[in-house]
C-alpha cells in the first residue's frame, strides 16, 4: 500500500469521507486499512467509470464473508499525476 501511496496519491492529498474533511497519505492509508478489515476477504466490481480530465468518479460493489457494499462510489481529482483531493461513500450491510 505504501508504494501505491507514494506513486498515486499527492502528500498533502484531501480525504472527504464520513469521517470528515482528513489531510494527507497517513488518512488514505487508514481509510483503506479500515475498508479491509470491514471486508477481509472483499472481491470488488467497479460497475461505472467516468474520467474527465482531472477528475474520476466509480461506483462499486463489494462482497465477502462478512459484509457487504453495494453502493460504494469514490470521487477524485488528479493533477500533475497524482490524486489531490478523493471522497469515498459506501454502506456496509453485515452478511447474514
Amino acid at each position: 500500500m505504501d508504494t501505491d501511496l507514494e506513486r498515486n496519491y499527492a502528500a498533502d492529498v484531501i480525504l472527504l469521507c464520513e469521517h470528515g474533511s482528513l489531510q494527507g497519505r497517513d488518512a488514505v492509508r487508514k481509510s483503506g486499512e479500515d475498508l479491509k478489515a470491514q471486508l477481509p476477504d472483499g472481491r470488488f466490481e467497479y460497475v461505472v467509470k467516468y474520467v474527465t480530465g482531472e477528475y474520476a468518479y466509480v461506483q462499486w460493489t463489494a462482497d465477502s464473508t462478512t459484509n457487504r457494499v453495494e453502493d460504494g462510489a469514490d470521487s477524485f481529482v488528479i493533477r500533475n499525476g497524482r490524486i489531490v483531493m478523493q471522497s469515498i461513500f459506501y454502506r456496509l450491510k453485515p452478511r447474514t
